[in-house]
C-alpha cells in the first residue's frame, strides 16, 4: 500500500509519455527536462550555479546562495548555531569587513532586511542579494565575491559573536509568543523522539548565550562547503561572462577533507495516534492540527524529476482545493462549530521529505472538541464517499486557468520567481523545467483524470486503523476553560468514524448573477491624459473611465476606482461598531441572490475578483481579472454597485468566528498594545481596534445600508483601468457595465472637510500602560505628526527622511544597544485630511533599556534638522530611483497613482525620479524642522506588569 500511488502515477505518466502501464523505478520513467533557458553546472569542488538571462525588472539581478544545511544537522550544543551563522554572515569577512557588505550594496541601492536578506530552516540556509543594479561588471563581481565570503570565508570575530548574542536574544524574545513555546514543548513528542522535533531554528538561549566562539567556527566549517551550495544569478546579465566569473571565483574553494556525511534524517512511521496537547496564557486562539502521515503524499527525491511528478501534484491540489471548498462553505453557516479550517497535502510539519496530510482548525471560541469533530466529519465524507462531478469541474477549471496564465505571463516573469524556484530544484530536488513544458503536460492528462481518480487518494491517508496519526492541540490557558484529554479527543474521533455519513450535497446556481441588465449607456465624450499616456472616457450616466493599455504583463488587468468624501469620519460614533465589524463583514459579501459561496463557485475557473474599503475621507474600489475574464470582473463592478449584499446566515457564522479567535487575542499583549495605541491617537471610536464587543454589536442591515450609501452615486468614482486591455473589446463593455451604473450629476462630492475626531490629537504627550506578559519586553510608539502641503516633493521627502532615520535607529538601537531585533521608521503623507503627514516607529524592546532608547530615538530625530549628510541621502535617494524604475513596469502602481491624483488632482509617481534628483540635504533637513517645528509628538509605552528590571531577568 505505501507505494501504491508512487506506481499508479507512474503508470499514468508511462501510459502517456510511452504507451505502457508498467510500474517502473525512477530511473525508467521519464526525466522532466531543465528549462533550456537556464544554465546549470557543476564545479569539480561539487558546487553547482544556475544562470538565466531575463529582463524583469531590466537593468536588475538577483543573487543567491543556497545551501542544504539547517538546524536539523545541529547536535544537542549547537542547537541555534545555522540560525547565529546566517546573522554573522552580515558582520564581516575577508572581503568586506564589519558591515561592509551592507555599506556597499546600500551605496548602490540595495536595501538591507528589503533586497538584502537571508532565512534558515531546517534543511536549509538560503541568501539573496536582490534586484540589484548590474549595468556595471564590477557590481556582478562584487555581488558573487559577497556570495563567495558567505560560502567560506566569513570572519566570525569574536567580539562580533558576542556581540550578535543579543541582538538573537531579542529575535527570540519578539518571536516568543504563546504558540512558539508551546511548540517548544510539543514538537518533541509530536516527533516522537525524532531529531525534527527538536531542532527549531531559533535554537535555545542557553546555547546562544553560552558556546564557545570555536563552536561556531567548527559548525561553518564543518556544513559551509561546495558540495552543499548552490550559486543562483538571474536577471538583465550575459551568462557567458557570469559563468566565467562563478568558475574563477568559487573553484578555488576546496572541499574539506573527510567531509562529515550530509543526512536526511527519515521521519518514522508511528502506531496508532499521538497526542500532544498544551497551552499557553498568550495562545491567541485554540488550535488542533490533525494530521496523517503518509509516504503516498510527498514524492522521494528520486521521483519528483519525473514524469510522476506532475500528476501527483494535480491529484494532491485538486483534493485541497476540493476539501478547503467543502470546508469554507460549511464555516459560512449558522450551525459551523469551528472557526476556520483548511487542508494541506505536502510535508509533515517540519519535515519536507515526510508527506502528511495536515487538517489544521480554529475553534470558535474555546469548543475545541466539537469544531474538531465537525471538520473531520467532512475529510471522513470525502474519504468514503468522494467527490461530486460538478466540484471537481469546477476545481480542475480554477487549476487550469492558473495555468494558462502563468503561461500567458510568462515572458513577464520577475528574477525572484525564478530564483526561487532554482533555489527549490537545488535543495529539495523539484523539476524546473519552464512554464510550457509544465503546461503542455496538464494538458496531455488533467482531463484523462476523472473524478474517480481523483477519489482514491483519501481512502489510501485516511485508514481505519488510524495509524500515523497526529493530533497537535495548542490551545489557551485561562480561567474557566480546561483543556480536553487525549480520551475526549479519541472518542470525539471515534464517534465519528462510527457514523454513517451521506454523500456531499454539491449545490450550483444556474439563475444569472445579474437578473437583469439594462440597455448599454454610451461614451459621452474622449480626452488624451498625455501626462499619464492614458485616455480618459466620460459616460452617458457621468463616470469617468481611465484606461491606460500596457505590455508590463501580457494578461493582466488592473482596476482602481476611487472617490472622495462619504468615508468613514462622516459616520457616526453610534454606529461604529458596525463600522469598525464592516471589513470584515464586507469579506462575504454577495450579489443579489448569490451569496459568499455562490459567488466563489461562481468565480471558480475564472481569474477575476473584487473589493471595496473605506478610509476617513475616501472610498476605493478594487478589481483584478486576465483579459479573457474581464466580462466576469465587469458583471462584478456593475452587481456590487447594484445589488450589494451580505447573506443573513453567512454573517451570523462569520461573526461568530470572528469573535471566537478575537476573543483569546484580547488577552495578548500585542493586542492590547495596538488597542492602547488607537485610543491614544483618535477621539473617534470608528477608528479604533476592533473588539469582541464591538462584533456582537455590528448589525448587518447598518453594514448593507452604509456601504450602499458610498456606492450609490458612481458619478463620484473614477475608475481607472491599466494592464493588457483592447480598448475594442473593453469600450462596449464598459458601456454595457459601467455606464449603466446608478448616479447623479448633481450631487457630486466636491469637498472634504476634516474632522478633528478622525486626525490625531494635536500636541506632546506620552500614554504608558502595563499588561502581563510571560515573556516580558516593552512594546512602544513614537510619532511625529504635521500639517504640510501635499506635493509630489514633499511625498517623496517624507520617504527619504523615514528612509534615513530607518538606518539611524537599525544602528543605534539595535547594533550598538542591542536593545531590539527589529526597528524601522516610516514615512507618509496623506493626500486629504489635516495632520496629514505621519514618521512613526513602533517595535518591542528589552524594557530594562525603555528610557534609554526613546531618548535615543528623540535624539537622532531631532540632529536630522541640521545634520544630514549625503553619506545618509545618497543610498536612499539610489533605492528609490531603483524601486521606482520597478513601479513604473506595475500595473498597480500606474493605477493607484492614476486613482489617486483624482482626490486632491496632485501628479505623482511618474516624475519620481526626476524630483529624487534634486533632493538635497537641506532639503530633507528643512521638511524634518518644519514638521517638528508643529510639536506633535507622541509617545505610547506598554510595559510588562512590576518592576522592569525583574520582568527583565
Amino acid at each position: 500500500m505505501k507505494k501504491l500511488l508512487i506506481r499508479g502515477l507512474a503508470a499514468l505518466s508511462l501510459l502517456l509519455a510511452a504507451g505502457t502501464t508498467k510500474a517502473q523505478a525512477p530511473g525508467q520513467l521519464p526525466a522532466v527536462p531543465e528549462d533550456p533557458e537556464v544554465r546549470i553546472g557543476h564545479l569539480d569542488n561539487g558546487l553547482t550555479y544556475y544562470i538565466r538571462h531575463n529582463n524583469n525588472p531590466k537593468g536588475q539581478a538577483d543573487f543567491y546562495i543556497a545551501q542544504k544545511v539547517g538546524s536539523v544537522l545541529e547536535e544537542d550544543n549547537q542547537r541555534g548555531l545555522a540560525h547565529f551563522l546566517e546573522h554573522m554572515c552580515f558582520n564581516g569577512t575577508k572581503n568586506f569587513p564589519g558591515k561592509g557588505i551592507i555599506n556597499y550594496l546600500e551605496s548602490i541601492g540595495v536595501k538591507f532586511g528589503y533586497n538584502l536578506n537571508a532565512y534558515t530552516s531546517f534543511d536549509e540556509t538560503v541568501y539573496n542579494i536582490s534586484n540589484v543594479p548590474v549595468a556595471r561588471t564590477s557590481v556582478q563581481d562584487s555581488c558573487l565575491l559577497i556570495l563567495h565570503d558567505w560560502a567560506c570565508a566569513l570572519s566570525l570575530e569574536p567580539a562580533e559573536i558576542d556581540a550578535e548574542r543579543g541582538v538573537i536574544h531579542e529575535e527570540w524574545r519578539q518571536g516568543n509568543a504563546g504558540s512558539m513555546r508551546i511548540m517548544e514543548q510539543l514538537a518533541p513528542k509530536m516527533y516522537d523522539g525524532n531529531r525534527y522535533g527538536e531542532r527549531l531554528p531559533i535554537g535555545t538561549m542557553e546555547v546562544v548565550d553560552n558556546f564557545p566562539h570555536q563552536a561556531l567556527i567548527d559548525y561553518y566549517h564543518t556544513w559551509y562547503r561546495p558540495d552543499q551550495q548552490a550559486i543562483i544569478v538571474v536577471g538583465d546579465i550575459d551568462p557567458d561572462y557570469i559563468e566565467a566569473k562563478i568558475k574563477e571565483t568559487f573553484a578555488p574553494i576546496k572541499m574539506p577533507e573527510n567531509a562529515k556525511e550530509r543526512v536526511y534524517f527519515d521521519v518514522e512511521d508511528t502506531d496508532g495516534t499521538i497526542y500532544a496537547i498544551g497551552s499557553d496564557k498568550e495562545m491567541q486562539f485554540p488550535a488542533v492540527l490533525l494530521m496523517y502521515k503518509n509516504d503516498n503524499l510527498v514524492l522521494p527525491r528520486s521521483y519528483r524529476r519525473t514524469a510522476a511528478y506532475y500528476p501527483m501534484h494535480y491529484i494532491s491540489t485538486m483534493v485541497a482545493s476540493m476539501l478547503n471548498t467543502r470546508l469554507e462553505d460549511l464555516s459560512k453557516k449558522p450551525d459551523c462549530e469551528y472557526a476556520n479550517a483548511g487542508i494541506e497535502l505536502g510535508g509533515f510539519m517540519f519535515s519536507a521529505d515526510k508527506g502528511a496530510l495536515t487538517l489544521q482548525v480554529i475553534a470558535k471560541d474555546n469548543d475545541v472538541v466539537p469544531a474538531l469533530t465537525q471538520a473531520y466529519r467532512e475529510i471522513l465524507r470525502a474519504a468514503r464517499t468522494g467527490f461530486t462531478v460538478g466540484e471537481y469541474e469546477r476545481a480542475r477549471a480554477e487549476f487550469m486557468s492558473r495555468i494558462e496564465k502563468a503561461y500567458e505571463e510568462r515572458n513577464d516573469k520577475k528574477n525572484e520567481q525564478y530564483s526561487k524556484e532554482y533555489v527549490q530544484h537545488f535543495v529539495n530536488g523539484l523539476p524546473a523545467p519552464g512554464i510550457a513544458y509544465v503546461k503542455e503536460q496538464y494538458d496531455s492528462f488533467v482531463n484523462l483524470i476523472g473524478v474517480d481518480a481523483i477519489n482514491q487518494l483519501l481512502p489510501q491517508v485516511i485508514t481505519e486503523d488510524a495509524d500515523n496519526r497526529v493530533l497537535l492541540a495548542m490551545l489557551p490557558e485561562k480561567e474557566g476553560f480546561t483543556a480536553p484529554t487525549e480520551q475526549q479527543f479519541a472518542d470525539a474521533l471515534e464517534s465519528v468514524d462510527n457514523e454513517e455519513l451521506e454523500g456531499y450535497k454539491d449545490e450550483m446556481r444556474t439563475d444569472p448573477l445579474i437578473p437583469a441588465l439594462p440597455a448599454p449607456g454610451k461614451v459621452k465624450s474622449t480626452r488624451k491624459l498625455a501626462e499619464w499616456d492614458a485616455t480618459e472616457y466620460t459616460l452617458s450616466n457621468g463616470v469617468k473611465v481611465i484606461v491606460k493599455p500596457t505590455d508590463f504583463k501580457n494578461n493582466e488587468i488592473v482596476l482602481d476606482a476611487v472617490a472622495k468624501g462619504k468615508g468613514l469620519s462622516e459616520i457616526d460614533a453610534s454606529l461604529a461598531a458596525s463600522a469598525k465589524y464592516a471589513p470584515v463583514a464586507l469579506s462575504t459579501y454577495g450579489i443579489h441572490n448569490y451569496n459568499s459561496s455562490d459567488i466563489q463557485k461562481y468565480t471558480q475557473g475564472k481569474q477575476a475578483g473584487v473589493s471595496f474599503s473605506s478610509s476617513e475621507y475616501s472610498r476605493e474600489f478594487e478589481g483584478h481579472s486576465t483579459s479573457k475574464d474581464l466580462p466576469t470582473l465587469m458583471e462584478l463592478i456593475y452587481g456590487y454597485f447594484t445589488g450589494l449584499n451580505i447573506d443573513e446566515q453567512e454573517f451570523e457564522a462569520t461573526r461568530g468566528s470572528v469573535i471566537g479567535m478575537l476573543a483569546n487575542q484580547e488577552n495578548t499583549p500585542n493586542y492590547l498594545f495596538s488597542r492602547k495605541l488607537t485610543e491614544s491617537l483618535y477621539a473617534s471610536p470608528v477608528i479604533q481596534t476592533l473588539t469582541t464587543d464591538d462584533i456582537k454589536a455590528a448589525k448587518r442591515d447598518e453594514i448593507v445600508k452604509a456601504v450602499r450609501a458610498m456606492l450609490q452615486n458612481a458619478a463620484d468614482y473614477t475608475f481607472v483601468f491599466t494592464g493588457s486591455i483592447d480598448e475594442a473589446t473593453f469600450v462596449p463593455l464598459m458601456e454595457q457595465y459601467i455606464a449603466t451604473l446608478p448616479t447623479d450629476t448633481k450631487n457630486l462630492v466636491k469637498d472634504v472637510i476634516a474632522n478633528p475626531a478622525f486626525e490625531v490629537k494635536a500636541g506632546t504627550g506620552t500614554d504608558r500602560y502595563t499588561s502581563k506578559m510571560e515573556t516580558p519586553q516593552t512594546y512602544a510608539f513614537v510619532g511625529f505628526f504635521a500639517e504640510m502641503p501635499y506635493t509630489a516633493k514633499n511625498r517623496l521627502l517624507a520617504s527619504v527622511s523615514a528612509q534615513i532615520l530607518s538606518k539611524r535607529l537599525l544602528d543605534k538601537v539595535r547594533e550598538e544597544m542591542g536593545a531590539t531585533y527589529s526597528i524601522s521608521a516610516s514615512g507618509q503623507m496623506s493626500r486629504l485630511g489635516k495632520l496629514n503627514t505621519t514618521f512613526q516607529t513602533a517595535f518591542p524592546m528589552k524594557p530594562e533599556m525603555k528610557d534609554e532608547v526613546l531618548a535615543a530615538i528623540k535624539e537622532l530625530t531631532t540632529t536630522m534638522k541640521e545634520n544630514v549628510t549625503e553619506a545618509e541621502l545618497k543610498p536612499v535617494v539610489e533605492f528609490m530611483v531603483k524601486q521606482t524604475g520597478e513601479d513604473l513596469k506595475d500595473n498597480s502602481s500606474w493605477a493607484g497613482a492614476m486613482a489617486a491624483s483624482t482626490l486632491n488632482g496632485v501628479t505623482t509617481f511618474i516624475n519620481n525620479n526626476e524630483i529624487l534628483g534634486t533632493i538635497t540635504v537641506t532639503d530633507v533637513q528643512k521638511f524634518i524642522s518644519d514638521v517638528l517645528a508643529q510639536n506633535n509628538y507622541r509617545v505610547i509605552v506598554l510595559d510588562p506588569d512590576g518592576d522592569v528590571q525583574e520582568a527583565a531577568k
